[in-house]
């Protein structure tokens, strides 16, 4: 059984809930994957994948009722991320070692791996492109990429270590993008969402990267002149293009700084991180559109979309905390003052 919903009808970014009843049928369920698996226990064979595709990212997560021998390969160019989404995973086995809760799985399409999966034990995964982890990585310190990690390095099947609270935030991220494309797979209709989705991972991906510890020194700090004149100019152009604008690699890339160089300044001029003030722009553009009568055909899901917000229920939580009503209550006011307008 499978449950398909594509971006507008293209193959740009696609959602699938994807059920089987055979281990065989079910290893070939995730896209562009080379992958073989035997059963290895008793019963009944009941598969479930959930899965986003797009051209350089992929997100899964898939379950079976029976344990499973799996040997994996990644599309090529992707760097594959895994860590259980059960709670309870006894038994799980990364290239013959044990995997404990301070880890996630690490590998690329350079080298097969292979895993014993327990029955009933869920695996989240996250696949990028590596050349697209590597700009983000340069981007984000500021620094040539293979200065931090090389692509050896990146693509090399390992263990990688990191702390409790790095693995629940990577855990939940995924968590909520399948549960919300499965709620609203309409939203990858809208290029602006899908990419703000795209961004986070790569950035919760970033951080599992570089420990706080090992960072890249700053650079020195501008003045307080430049600080002002630089501040003053990201919000010009936030104003003039905010679609343009809907994460920091965007806009540092435009003025031609790194992202630490950005927050330093916002942070001393407005008191204010860019990334808060991108979203509040975002969100009063939202505002705007659900006011406006010409728009009034779109739903709130479509409108919040367009302008990068994948997260329905975040995105309404942050509604409601900016504006203080939840955003169909700004739809309705609208539509009663269009219509004492009219009468």
């Amino acid at each position: 059984m499978e449950y398909a919903t594509s971006g507008g009808g293209s193959s740009f970014a696609q959602f699938r809930l994807k059920r089987t009843e055979d281990v065989h049928i079910h290893a070939q369920q995730l896209q562009s994957w080379e992958q073989e698996y035997e059963q290895v226990s008793r019963g009944p064979f009941h598969g479930e994948v959930r899965e986003l595709t797009a051209p350089s990212l992929q997100i899964f997560e898939e379950r079976a009722s029976c344990a499973t021998v799996q040997y994996c390969k990644p599309w090529h160019g992707g760097i594959w991320i895994g860590l259980p989404s059960t709670a309870s995973y006894d038994g799980l086995r990364f290239m013959g070692h044990s995997v404990a809760d301070a880890v996630v799985m690490w590998a690329s399409n350079e080298q097969p791996f292979d895993l014993l999966v327990p029955a009933a034990v869920g695996l989240y995964g996250v696949v990028l492109d590596l050349r697209d982890l590597q700009q983000h990585l340069s981007w984000r310190e500021g620094v040539p990429s293979d200065s931090v990690w090389t692509a050896d390095a990146l693509t090399a099947a390992r263990l990688h270590s990191l702390g409790t609270a790095q693995r629940q935030r990577m855990a939940g991220l995924v968590r909520e993008v399948l549960r919300n494309l499965e709620e609203n797979p309409h939203v990858l209709q809208h290029s602006a969402s899908y990419h703000a989705m795209h961004h986070a991972i790569l950035g919760v991906v970033c951080d599992l990267l570089i420990p706080q510890a090992a960072r890249h020194p700053a650079a020195d700090e501008p003045s307080h002149r430049r600080r002002r004149a630089l501040v003053r100019r990201a919000r010009q152009l936030i104003l003039e293009r905010p679609q343009d604008f809907l994460h920091l690699s965007q806009l540092c890339a435009a003025l031609h700084v790194t992202r630490r160089t950005l927050h330093n300044c916002f942070d001393t001029v407005l008191g204010i991180s860019p990334a808060a003030y991108l979203r509040e722009v975002r969100l009063n553009a939202v505002r705007r559109a659900l006011q406006d009568p010409d728009l009034a055909h779109l739903s709130i899901t479509d409108v919040a979309a367009q302008w990068g917000f994948w997260h329905m229920g975040h995105f309404g939580q942050e509604y409601k905390a900016l504006f203080g009503e939840p955003p169909s209550q700004t739809r309705r006011n609208a539509i009663g003052r269009q219509l004492c307008v009219c009468q």
